[in-house]
Formats: C-alpha cells, sequence, structure tokens
C-alpha cells in the first residue's frame, strides 16, 4: 500500500518552538503536574499502575468513562486506539475495497481521505469552498452521494472551518446514506468544546443517527480538547462485528494502550468538566478577540466565526499566497499560521485559538501590525 506523506507534519515540527504558534489544531497542552492539580489527583495514584500488557481494548475505567459522554453506546460498540488516526486506520482497512465509492468533504484531516485512496477508493468530494461559509450544502452532498457509496464521511466539529452541525443536518445525512445504503462515519475529535458557555458537550452523529441508520459509526478523542494530545488516546464506536475485527487488525499496529496514557485518559474523561472550564477560560476570550481582529481585516479575510473546536480556517482575499503570507508573519514577528497547502487548499490559513489568552492576545497584536504592513506595500 502506498499513501503520501502528510502535508503539515514538516511545518509543525519545525514550527512547534515558535514564541506564538498558532498553527496546531489542539488546545494548549498541560505539564502532567498542572494536570493532575486540576484534576484533583496525586501523583501517587500512578504507582499502581501495571506496566505490562494492557487490555486491547483498553481498561475497564477507561471505557466506562468513554460511554458516559454518550447516550446509547456500551463497550461492546466501542474500540479503544492509540489516536483516532489508528482506529480510522483499522476501520478503513476493514471496512473498504479497491473500487470501492467514498464521499467525504473537502479540506478534511488528511487520514480522512488518504487511506481510502491509498486502498484504491474512488474519492468523491465536497469541495467546502463552494458551499456558503464552509459548511456542508446538504443538496449537493445528497447529489454527490450514489447507489455505489459504500461509505460517507463527516467530520463534525470541522478541521479547518470550525463549524458544527445541527441535529437536522445530522439526521438529513443519515437518511441520504440509508437512502443509499451507505456506510455513515462522524469523526468527532472537537465534540468536547462548544464554544459557548458552561460545560455541556455537543451531540454525538452516532446518538442522533443510530436509532434511524444501523451503519452509523463515530470516532472521538479527548485530547486536543482537554490540552492532553501527547497521549494519543481514540476511539470507535459502532456494530460489534466490525469492531471485533478492528481489532484484531490493530494487533498489527500498536496492539494495546500503554497503562499510563490510559490512566491519563480516563482520568481526563472522569474529570472533563473541571478541564473544559479551565480552557474555555482562555478558549472563549481568544474567540471574542479573533471575531473582532477579523471584522477589522475584512479586506485582508474572508472569515466565518467557528461555533466548535479551536480553529478556523479564513480565505486570503486578492488572491494572495498563504505560503508567503504564513512564511513572512513567522520570519517577522515569530507568529506560525499553518499555510493552506497542509490541506490541499490553497489562499487559506488555519489558526488556532486554544492557546494562552494572552499570548493569543499578543499574537493577534503583531498580526495587525503585519497585515497594515501589507496594505501599505
Amino acid at each position: 500500500m502506498k499513501i503520501k506523506r502528510f502535508f503539515m507534519e514538516d511545518w509543525l515540527i519545525d514550527t512547534q518552538n515558535v514564541k506564538y504558534n498558532l498553527g496546531e489544531s489542539g488546545c494548549q497542552d498541560f505539564t502532567l503536574e498542572e494536570f493532575l492539580n486540576i484534576c484533583d489527583t496525586d501523583i501517587e495514584e500512578f504507582h499502581h499502575i501495571f506496566l505490562g500488557n494492557n487490555d486491547t481494548r483498553g481498561s475497564l475505567g477507561l471505557r466506562k468513562e468513554i460511554c458516559n459522554s454518550y447516550q446509547n453506546v456500551d463497550m461492546e460498540h466501542l474500540m479503544v486506539a492509540n489516536g483516532t488516526s489508528e482506529a480510522l486506520f483499522a476501520f478503513f482497512n476493514i471496512l473498504l475495497n479497491k473500487g470501492d465509492e467514498v464521499v467525504c468533504h473537502f479540506p478534511a484531516f488528511q487520514c480522512l481521505y488518504q487511506v481510502p485512496i491509498s486502498i484504491g477508493c474512488d474519492m468523491k468530494f465536497l469541495d467546502l469552498s463552494e458551499c456558503e461559509n464552509g459548511r456542508p450544502d446538504m443538496e449537493k452532498l445528497e447529489h454527490a452521494v450514489t447507489p455505489r457509496t459504500k461509505l460517507i464521511i463527516i467530520n463534525t466539529p470541522h478541521n479547518p472551518f470550525g463549524w458544527t452541525l445541527s441535529d437536522e443536518e445530522m439526521l438529513r445525512i443519515a437518511d441520504i446514506a440509508k437512502t443509499n445504503d451507505a456506510f455513515l462515519l462522524f469523526d468527532e475529535h472537537y465534540r468536547y468544546l462548544p464554544l459557548r458557555e458552561g460545560t455541556d458537550i455537543l451531540p454525538s452523529g452516532y446518538d442522533i443517527c443510530k436509532p434511524h441508520h444501523d451503519k452509523t459509526y463515530a470516532t472521538g478523542s479527548m485530547i486536543k480538547c482537554f490540552g492532553i494530545v501527547g497521549i494519543r488516546i481514540g476511539w470507535l464506536i459502532g456494530g460489534p462485528e466490525i469492531l471485533a475485527e478492528c481489532r484484531d487488525y490493530k494487533d498489527y499496529l500498536t496492539h494495546t494502550i500503554p497503562g499510563i496514557t490510559d490512566y491519563v485518559a480516563y482520568l481526563s474523561l472522569k474529570h472533563r468538566e473541571k478541564l473544559i472550564r479551565n480552557k474555555k477560560q482562555d478558549i472563549l476570550p481568544n474567540l471574542r478577540a479573533l471575531n473582532e481582529f477579523m471584522d477589522q481585516n475584512k479586506d485582508i479575510f474572508e472569515y466565518a466565526p467557528p461555533t466548535g473546536g479551536v480553529v478556523c480556517f479564513p480565505k486570503l482575499k486578492n488572491s494572495m499566497s498563504s505560503e508567503n503570507f504564513c512564511k513572512n508573519l513567522l520570519k517577522e514577528y515569530q507568529v506560525s499560521l499553518l499555510p493552506g497547502f497542509a490541506f490541499e487548499m490553497e489562499g487559506y490559513v488555519r489558526m488556532n485559538f486554544g492557546v494562552n489568552a494572552e499570548k493569543f492576545s499578543q499574537a493577534l497584536e503583531l498580526m495587525q501590525e503585519y497585515v497594515s504592513n501589507l496594505r501599505l506595500s
């Protein structure tokens, strides 16, 4: 199997230590000490962790906490993996075969379409740049899906645009999938961060659509939302038969979940309200500041305010090169955004507002100086 390299990784690695890193996709990450303090947990709790093989499905405690994030999920319908990328890799390789038709919106996280392409699937894309505010147009999606379609892939909240789907929109997609007897996969990495006050989480497409369409699946994770991206925990939810095959396939990948990362994931979900509250102390003020910045610079950016997660994907006006824009911003001001080439979408930039509020404010001030100078050039 041949697969393209991840377009964004070189940029993210090269810029990970810049002073103002707004190119990443998750909240600002904690140290272990900071994380344990918020969770009111003593480091001594780690002394009991067994360093041998863990249950390949994930520990019982972690699986129970994941199920508590859903309305209608039990442990029979859950597989824990070392990141959603592993869960997706296993799922695609079990479900899909060469020549299968797969429908996905574009842009999207590269794994969502490159793995099916590497399998030999016929990819059909819903181009979000041709949809209002980058949101899926349901009529265009319905037109793209055919009786040949094996799988529909939907990422909500969306990376990179930042939109979320309503319950009604998700049910509409389920109806499209059911009419064409297609599998439906919701990738829900940012579910824990609706951009509003409070600690509630977004409804899962799995909970909403599974009762209407039995071929509904979902992947999820908390690592980007809770500032623990390095633990690489994710999961797949769906029918027990396919999940069992995915778990067997995982034996050829990472096999099991390390006990230490399993326990950090368990703690994060057990104390999720504390972590969400902590992160929103930065995220919501940052979003207000971001909206004001974009409102002041409408001649530079075409922008739709995000409603979930911690990224947005404004379009640069006047045919400006996103790569040049980002390279010059990085060189002159030590502010890193992710150029659109990382999503195969020239002319856009991905921007993260999940960092420390003081640092984000400083970065916006530098960006304002940068775009003001662009107007003069």
